[in-house]
């Protein structure tokens, strides 16, 4: 064999890097005290951070969510109100003696047509005072007798029975 025909020797490479961070820089960094726990505890702050705010805001959460069924809960719990309608012109013709003979009630005087001038209740009766114009009272009546009898907002005056002498005449009652 020729030794013009065989190969060059090749030049010899550079050993492969043995992977240590130094060996890509030229001057490279201080590795800081404490090892390679040194970055955890300097995020440690904003770890904190987060955790807070997301504490937060799950507290949040539950809070917004117990509050909406709570009202959610009260309005469908909530008694139906009744609306009451007025019909017709003539609101004089009404009644405005209110009769009320059994069990408790909460009542309401007024002034102003069509609304209750006088309670009749089987002992005594009820109008507003001089300078009042919107009462309501509370009442418990049980046969014959009112056992209790509670004013609510406004001035009543109590007078006896129309039946009693020397009383003054209450007004007409009309109705059924």
């Amino acid at each position: 064999m020729d030794d013009d025909s065989a190969p060059a020797p090749r030049a010899a490479r550079p050993p492969p890097t043995a992977g240590r961070p130094d060996e890509l820089l030229v001057e490279p960094p201080e590795i800081p005290e404490g090892g390679s726990l040194a970055g955890y505890r300097a995020g440690r702050r904003v770890r904190l951070a987060f955790a807070a705010i997301a504490i937060l805001t799950i507290g949040a959460g539950i809070w917004l969510w117990r509050w909406l069924d709570a009202r959610r809960e009260a309005a469908e719990n909530a008694p139906i109100v009744p609306s009451y309608t007025v019909t017709g012109d003539d609101l004089e013709s009404r009644p405005r003696q209110f009769v009320w003979s059994s069990g408790p009630a909460r009542l309401g005087l007024t002034r102003e047509p069509p609304g209750i001038e006088e309670i009749v209740l089987p002992d005594r009766r009820l109008r507003l005072a001089d300078g009042c114009d919107h009462a309501q009272v509370k009442v418990d009546v049980q046969g014959d007798r009112t056992l209790s009898l509670t004013v609510l907002t406004g001035d009543i005056i109590q007078l006896p029975p129309a039946a009693a002498p020397g009383s003054p005449p209450g007004p007409a009652a009309t109705g059924p």
